[in-house]
């Protein structure tokens, strides 16, 4: 039980890491959603919640807020774990 509370709380930090870096995208003048980089949401996770991410991980969460918010995942690299 323990054991799923804690994979439940990590899953939630690292969706919110990468929805905030999309929406963040979105907001500003010159960016776009698609310029959001895997790196970027692994080194979020790690500066806002101390979470050590792979790559991998990181663009999975990243396309999984990418088209919560409506978007494209067509420019990410196909990761097969």
């Amino acid at each position: 039980m323990f054991t799923q509370l804690r994979a439940r709380k990590r899953h939630i930090r690292l969706m919110n890491v990468a929805w905030h870096l999309v929406r963040e995208a979105e907001l500003r003048v010159t960016g776009e959603p698609s310029q959001v980089t895997a790196v970027e949401v692994a080194t979020l996770a790690f500066g806002r919640h101390q979470l050590r991410i792979e790559e991998a991980e990181a663009t999975d969460y990243l396309a999984a807020a990418l088209v919560d918010r409506g978007h494209s995942i067509d420019h990410l690299p196909a990761v097969f774990a």
